[in-house]
């Protein structure tokens, strides 16, 4: 049994720190958490956009194994592991988990880029829409997803691998990443550049990682003339319009590659660790900023502004 204080959002935009007790079951795990990433998704939270405070928010842990119930196997005192557990309560210095909820991170990597949950998420949009030998590729928006989308793709035989976004930085790191094109998606010559890029024929697959109208639908308009493939990776929490004969005139293929897409997320999560262990994942150029629990007000303000090079943040309990 321990004491665990974690972050509750007593309100939109203000955090409080409480205390609970925590004990494992005998099917449980207690893992001290040691870092848990800060989602776009948490913002929404934040900024009063879902969910009824007061309440308890974060899923992205990483920790170390402190106790086992009696009935667990495979898990022992001291291991770092990853996944998707004390959900909804991972900012926080313990949680609980169950064996099949986390995996082992490997020995090599750093727990701050250990994030399983996004790097799952990563893994299921990424297998939703595999493109071919040669198709042409457009991934809208490259905040610390879009650019994980990129890595991803890179040196998968493509016939171009476009970045669009505004922010010129973060099209330099899409580059350095993989991307064959970095396009400004602002420029009044946008649409021509990507038909200049695909000779012509168009995107056969977007991955749209914005989560706003305009740019979705600016990227609808690159897709080819037949059964382009539209995946919608980004957290579309708020109403917007969109103009659906931008896909439907193409016959497009729209998929919604959010975590309920997966029908395996486990093998997904699995499939991301086994990526950062190979190097595919350059989270260590993405984890921008870390905090520990007691500030975590000011690391959603710093969030909420996307100010100071700000890619992804991490609390540090």
């Amino acid at each position: 049994m321990v004491t665990s204080r974690y972050a509750e959002l007593v309100a939109p935009g203000k955090f409080a720190i409480r205390e609970e007790t925590l004990e494992p079951s005998a099917d449980q795990l207690l893992v001290r958490i040691t870092h848990c990433g800060l989602c776009q998704y948490d913002l929404a939270y934040f900024k009063g956009i879902v969910g009824k405070t007061p309440m308890s928010i974060g899923h992205e842990p990483v920790g170390v194994v402190e106790a086992v119930g009696h009935n667990v196997r495979g898990f022992a005192p001291g291991d770092r592991v990853t996944g998707v557990y004390a959900y909804l309560r991972a900012f926080a210095t313990y949680g609980l988990a169950e064996p099949h909820q986390v995996l082992r991170v490997p020995p090599h990597i750093a727990s701050e880029h250990a994030l399983a949950e996004p790097l799952k998420c990563v893994a299921t949009i990424l297998r939703s829409a595999p493109p071919e030998f040669g198709d042409h590729v457009l991934v809208m928006g490259t905040g610390f997803m879009g650019l994980l989308i990129i890595a991803g793709l890179a040196g998968r035989g493509v016939g171009s691998l476009i970045a669009a976004d505004i922010r010129a930085e973060r099209l330099a790191l899409a580059t350095e990443f993989g991307a064959t094109h970095a396009l400004d998606s602002r420029a009044p010559d946008f649409l021509e550049r990507v038909q200049a890029v695909t000779q012509g024929h168009g995107t056969d697959v977007v991955f749209e990682v914005t989560s706003n109208a305009e740019p979705v639908e600016l990227a609808a308009k690159t897709l080819r003339r037949t059964r382009g493939r539209f995946v919608l990776a980004g957290w579309h929490g708020q109403p917007g319009t969109y103009t659906l004969r931008n896909w439907t005139t193409r016959g497009a293929i729209i998929l919604g590659a959010h975590p309920a897409f997966s029908l395996d997320e486990f093998e997904d999560m699995r499939r991301a660790m086994d990526g950062l262990a190979r190097g595919v994942f350059p989270m260590h150029r993405l984890v921008t900023h870390r905090f520990p629990l007691d500030e975590i007000q000011t690391a959603f303000e710093i969030a909420r502004a996307g100010a100071d090079g700000y890619i992804k943040g991490v609390i540090t309990p």
